[in-house]
């Protein structure tokens, strides 16, 4: 080769590396503006994703909160109904209890209690529904007498007038009275209640006829008393964060005009419940129940007036007990 071809060499090769330069180049562009294209799909994608990811969970807060608004709306709305009944059962149920609330503050003073009584206590159950409904039902408590040692007594008032079987069967009384019910079926605890009523004959004469009537098992006083002790310690528990509340029981007939045959004792429970029927039995009783448990606990007992009093019951002291502030 003469040195006449050299250049012609050098430069050929150089156009061949220019040309090799160029293609690399294309071809490096090319697969940048297909990576670029791909990233800005990818990018779009999640831009896309991320904004229904928002709306979904934007819908859901604000379904959430459309439900939070609508179920504290039904909520406030029974919360009113409900204290209205509690008010018109109180209302209601006072009327019946004031002379009984005299007889049992008389008997606190003779028997030495220190303590609070509180007449018509109205409470909605813990965990508790109506029969066959998922509403709450109002409950109550005739009197609630709370000691200085936080001991709870819940008494049962019964006004009625006329004969009073309760636990004794009518015919241990007296063989007489053995036609009055089918004996039977009387299982403690239960009551018969025996009363005159005047009604009109087919001529519009007026005719007395006795009428009996058998409460019996839940609606005998001893068990609905037990019952009710029952919720009213969940109640105060639920209220003071406790697990050891408890109420003794107690059935008082405090009409006047009525004639009585009762047990003494209710025993037919897991607990004794204490049945009297005069205002003696009465101091009895409350000064046998204050002895149990006689050493003042003024911080248990004041957790439960607390709870109790803000009922709307009728509260009244007595002994050397003041109402907490």
């Amino acid at each position: 080769m003469t040195d006449a071809f050299v250049p012609w060499v050098v430069a050929g090769g150089l156009a061949v590396v220019v040309v090799v330069l160029v293609l690399l180049l294309q071809r490096h562009r090319s697969t940048a503006r297909t990576a670029l294209e791909a990233a800005e799909r990818t990018r779009r994608d999640e831009l896309a994703r991320r904004e229904s990811e928002h709306r979904e969970a934007t819908a859901r807060v604000e379904a959430d909160r459309d439900r939070q608004v609508a179920a504290a709306d039904v909520e406030r709305r029974d919360a009113h109904a409900e204290a209205e009944q509690s008010r018109a059962f109180a209302r209601r149920g006072m009327q019946w209890e004031a002379g009984s609330e005299q007889a049992i503050l008389q008997a606190c003073r003779a028997a030495g209690v220190n303590g609070v009584l509180m007449t018509n206590v109205v409470f909605m159950p813990v965990g508790e529904t109506e029969s066959g409904s998922q509403r709450q039902f109002v409950a109550q408590a005739d009197h609630v007498l709370v000691s200085d040692s936080g001991r709870g007594l819940v008494i049962e008032s019964k006004r009625w007038s006329g004969i009073v079987f309760d636990g004794r069967k009518p015919s241990a009384v007296h063989p007489a009275f053995r036609s009055l019910v089918d004996e039977s079926s009387l299982v403690p605890p239960f009551a018969v209640h025996v009363r005159s009523r005047k009604v009109l004959n087919h001529e519009d004469e007026a005719e007395n006829w006795w009428q009996v009537r058998v409460q019996a098992k839940g609606a005998s006083p001893a068990q609905q008393v037990r019952t009710q002790a029952r919720r009213l310690a969940k109640f105060v528990d639920e209220h003071t964060g406790t697990a050891r509340t408890w109420f003794d029981t107690c059935v008082y007939y405090s009409s006047s005009s009525a004639t009585a045959f009762v047990q003494s004792e209710d025993r037919s429970g897991t607990v004794t419940t204490r049945v009297v029927t005069n205002d003696h039995e009465l101091q009895s009783a409350l000064a046998a129940w204050a002895a149990k448990d006689s050493v003042p606990n003024r911080a248990r007992a004041d957790a439960v007036v607390r709870v109790l009093a803000g009922q709307g019951a009728h509260a009244v002291t007595v002994g050397s007990y003041r109402l907490p502030e």
